[in-house]
């Protein structure tokens, strides 16, 4: 019988299997192990995890396995189809990660969306971040072995699916804000669906909260876990609720508003200790603090048209047609030459698009930054020095999401 070839690499850091004994510092021994790439696990990504005993010395990620090349294909697509390339960096949270590309294509195009409409994005960037967060928290029920609050979470975000498909036309990547506004209207029964979610998640949250945050293993899991303190956290760059989790109060929304974010009132929610615990209680309570902007929004929406009357002029047939009619206009509007840089506070983070137009259809570079990019080295960080049963805690405590990161 001829012998099996093993197909790898068998040098360190090259496969995954536990591999060999390597020396570590202070004359100590630590064992290889490589986690992931496989989809339940750790995502779509590795981790080459050093451990003496069952204590983690070294973390070293490895992540692209989904890399997409968005800001490349972007230089070879009209600007108005690089919405729905963008958004699927970040699936759930589709259009809060698109919230900045749209800001600069806006800048570059010279429009300003109606009033109404810039409430509508507000509400549906809300709208996303609950759903995300629910998302999160349901993983990291997952990750603890808790598959209820799994199942749970998950079917509360089905609720919020099912009105993005009544508003946007689509469950989950919507594609709602375009250049000048949104594609679609709110109707009188889309918002009552809006209220009527709310209600439910409200009395939803309850039941989770008994379920899994104030369950006594599920603290245990996470309070004093995967530790990041505030100076750790700025010195790593870290974004959105994980460095509020850490005591830095920053919020994209809060400091530069956008959109109808200064006619609302929030709170920036920041918890002092740096830990798993703390980061699940930030984007809890987040969910609630975005549940009151969205009942804000819908109590001060305004009348009006949801596209610039600056593309209503170029199509006169709108009344006709509708939001689909006006559409074609960017095809015959061009980006006016320059550098247009635009921030919004996406539910795991501040994301930042550069583009660079040279008055072409295409632009001619897009930088794309996400927020779990910028988050993978304090996760990494996290992870050392704890025990390697921690780990998923840790992971799903930062809310990392590989194709967010990788782009």
């Amino acid at each position: 019988m001829q012998k099996t070839e093993w197909p790898f690499n068998l040098e360190v850091g090259r496969t995954f299997f536990v591999q060999s004994e390597e020396e570590l510092r202070g004359g100590g021994r630590g064992l290889t192990l490589v986690v992931g790439p496989q989809h339940p696990g750790s995502g779509h990504m590795r981790l080459f995890v050093v451990v003496d005993g069952d204590i983690i010395v070294d973390v070293v990620p490895d992540p692209g396995f989904v890399h997409r090349g968005v800001e490349k294909l972007a230089e070879n697509r009209p600007y108005w189809t690089l919405i729905p390339l963008v958004e699927k960096a970040s699936i759930m949270d589709s259009m809060n990660i698109t919230y900045p590309l749209i800001l600069a294509l806006e800048k570059a195009l010279g429009l300003e969306p109606p009033p109404r409409a810039k409430y509508l994005r507000v509400l549906m960037a809300e709208l996303s971040r609950v759903r995300t967060h629910l998302y999160d928290l349901a993983l990291l029920g997952v990750f603890l072995g808790h598959t209820t609050a799994f199942m749970w979470g998950f079917a509360l975000m089905d609720m919020y699916a099912e009105v993005f498909a009544k508003i946007a036309g689509a469950r989950t990547t919507i594609a709602y804000p375009v250049p000048g506004g949104v594609r679609r209207d709110v109707k009188p029964d889309h918002v009552e669906a809006v209220k009527r979610l709310l209600e439910v998640t409200r009395r939803k949250l309850k039941d989770f909260k008994t379920l899994f945050l104030d369950n006594p293993v599920t603290k245990a899991r996470l309070e004093g876990v995967g530790i990041v303190d505030a100076k750790k956290t700025a010195e790593l760059g870290v974004v959105g609720p994980f460095a509020r989790a850490s005591g830095i109060d920053y919020d994209v929304r809060k400091v530069h508003p956008y959109d109808a974010y200064g006619d609302v009132d929030f709170e920036v929610v920041v918890e002092k200790d740096g830990d798993a615990w703390a980061r699940t209680l930030v984007r809890w309570r987040e969910m609630y603090e975005s549940m009151s902007i969205v009942e804000q929004v819908l109590k001060a929406l305004p009348e009006g048209d949801v596209i610039d009357q600056a593309l209503l002029f170029k199509n006169p047939e709108y009344r006709r047609e509708g939001v689909g009619g006006v559409l074609g206009v960017y095809t015959y509007i061009y980006p006016e030459p320059g550098e247009y840089l635009a921030v919004a506070e996406a539910t795991r983070g501040a994301t930042l698009v550069h583009l660079w137009a040279t008055g072409l259809q295409r632009v001619h570079r897009m930088r794309f930054v996400t927020p779990s990019w910028r988050n993978l080295r304090a996760m990494v960080e996290a992870m050392k020095g704890g025990r390697l049963a921690d780990m998923p805690a840790v992971y799903m405590s930062f809310g990392y999401f590989p194709p967010e990161a990788d782009r």
